[in-house]
């Protein structure tokens, strides 16, 4: 049987690397931060069924398997919010942003990039990996990531000049 001190050194060596991978694919810290949380308490339930050789790759399996949960269920959610009549929304043109909404706005701007765009962008402004980092890690071309992070700041460019 495994002890909580095995636990804790599986959790301090692995939780940041599954939050930011989980991060990257979703755009959502506070959701990759929960999910990491449920991640390890399956962990702990089948701590005496796994095997400490292949535990890495099984957690970023599973990782992966709870994100693509997560949007087939936003994509029935999502169907229908489409289904209701919509609302009226206040836009308040010309005011000044506020800080927090401006952060609000484009980490809701990031989340929405496409996958690989949005994890190049982040692995590159948030992990601080170079071009060729990035293109090592994704098994993608140099020229490939430059390209990534063009189109990031592009999308992101015109999507906050726009609210």
């Amino acid at each position: 049987m495994r002890s909580e001190e095995w636990f804790k050194k599986i959790f301090d060596r692995h939780y940041d690397p599954l939050r930011n991978y989980l991060y990257y694919l979703s755009g959502d810290i506070q959701w990759s931060d929960d999910a990491v949380q449920d991640l390890f308490m399956l962990v702990w339930e089948r701590r005496d069924e796994l095997k400490e050789e292949t535990l890495g790759a099984y957690m970023f399996r599973a990782a992966k398997n709870y994100f693509l949960k997560r949007k087939r269920h936003e994509s029935v959610h999502l169907k229908f919010e489409k289904s209701l009549p919509q609302g009226e929304q206040a836009a308040q043109h010309g005011e000044p942003m506020e800080t927090d909404e401006f952060d609000r706005l484009l980490q809701a701007n990031i989340s929405r990039l496409p996958e690989r765009c949005r994890t190049v962008f982040l692995m590159s402004r948030i992990d601080e990996m170079s071009n060729l980092q990035i293109a090592g890690n994704l098994n993608i071309t140099v020229k490939a990531v430059e390209k990534q992070i063009t189109r990031a700041l592009q999308l992101l460019r015109r999507n906050l000049e726009n609210n």
